[in-house]
């Protein structure tokens, strides 16, 4: 899954909130998006991925996003990526949870989008897409950030899976809507 762009792995079980979150990474055609709908399957796609940052939810319905980011870190090259808990629950402690920051929903589009730029710089004039760049500013931990979505990158076939995935159907690890 090496495309020359900069993976992130958004783990998120709202079709809607995923739409949302392609349509901010339509702004940044240098990152894929890549999503998984719970903790199983973003656990099978983390073995094909090496991510520049995660994007979790809490409320997964196979696990809770807090679990799921301790048996991530245990993946090779995963304990630095930077982990961000994208939630409704803004009374959640994010950092003592191992993650960066917390992004409460609903998302704000300019918010998400800046604090993305801040996190994973876009390539400048004179560098392609899958560059080598240098290392973002530090980061501020314990940042409440309100950031919502506005374009990220289509996948062929995202929004078919995303309208299947409002039916209730069995999985092997469960009923999933």
């Amino acid at each position: 899954m090496n495309d020359g762009l900069t993976s992130v792995l958004y783990i998120e079980d709202s079709p809607l909130n995923v739409i949302v979150m392609e349509a901010m990474f339509e702004q940044r055609r240098d990152l894929r998006l890549h999503v998984a709908e719970a903790g199983m399957p973003a656990w099978r796609l983390s073995a094909r991925l090496q991510p520049s940052l995660l994007l979790v939810d809490l409320n997964l319905p196979d696990c809770h996003g807090s679990d799921l980011l301790k048996l991530l870190r245990m993946r090779r090259g995963w304990a630095q990526v930077p982990a961000i808990a994208v939630t409704a629950d803004s009374d959640f402690d994010a950092l003592g949870a191992g993650f960066l920051e917390l992004w409460a929903k609903p998302l704000d589009v300019r918010k998400t989008l800046d604090r993305l730029a801040e996190l994973l710089p876009p390539p400048r004039g004179g560098q392609h897409v899958g560059a080598e760049r240098t290392a973002p500013p530090p980061l501020q931990a314990g940042v409440i950030v309100d950031p919502a979505a506005d374009s990220p990158r289509r996948e062929a076939g995202m929004m078919a899976r995303h309208k299947q995935s409002l039916a209730p159907r069995q999985t092997d690890y469960g009923w999933m809507r």
